[in-house]
């Protein structure tokens, strides 16, 4: 009964980390094995990215919870653990001065070992971290920013990492996610949510497309 409370209680101080650390805006990918749910994932990212800018910190960081938990069949102990990692890791981004955004790495790939073994995928975490955070890189870019084409390519890139292969469906996935983050940016708390939630669904859709029509 000790050891279950004192669980509790480290989940309840860890969602309060993650929430402050989410809260920068940094918005992380999930994904397990091919059988994920678009309409689950699109629908909560969507009132995770409504939560932000609401400043709800706590139902942020609690969503962020849920995803993984829903995503990896993991127990919530295990969901917060991940969970502050990739909070670490986008406060660390988010701090970074001079450009040194490695600072965020050490945590991102302590992310991705863990999500690995998880989802019992095959990718590199140190590359799937480097790749992840590019498209980071580029959304600090204002140039970069504004033009969803570009970061697109680089999400798609972090799914071909993660999977292995290439496929149209993770292009697809990639461009539309952008483009909803794009509205999103553009349109902040004002912004149709109910067109990015659309967009989203179609993302998710596109990458269980290029999942489960793997190259053989």
């Amino acid at each position: 009964m000790k050891k279950q409370t004192s669980k509790r209680k480290w989940i309840i101080a860890i969602l309060v980390i993650i929430a402050v650390s989410i809260s920068t805006g940094y918005y992380f990918l999930f994904w397990s094995k091919a059988s994920f749910d678009p309409v689950f994932l699109s629908s909560t990212e969507t009132q995770m990215w409504q939560a932000y800018y609401n400043k709800d910190k706590p139902k942020l960081a609690w969503l962020l919870i849920q995803i993984l938990k829903r995503q990896f069949s993991i127990t919530s102990y295990e969901a917060a653990k991940t969970g502050k990692l990739l909070a670490n890791s986008a406060m660390k981004f988010k701090t970074a001065k001079g450009g040194k955004y490695d600072v965020a790495l050490p945590d991102l790939i302590a992310a991705y070992t863990a999500k690995k073994k998880y989802s019992a995928l095959k990718y590199d975490p140190e590359e799937a971290a480097k790749a992840d955070l590019a498209w980071w890189v580029d959304r600090r870019n204002l140039e970069k920013r504004n033009n969803p084409e570009i970061i697109g390519k680089g999400i798609t890139r972090l799914y071909e990492v993660i999977y292995g292969y290439k496929h149209p469906g993770f292009d697809k996935a990639g461009q539309l996610r952008a483009k909803a983050a794009y509205l999103r940016d553009q349109g902040k708390d004002k912004c149709d949510w109910k067109k990015i939630e659309q967009l989203l669904l179609e993302s998710y859709k596109a990458l269980q497309q290029g999942i489960d029509k793997k190259p053989v």
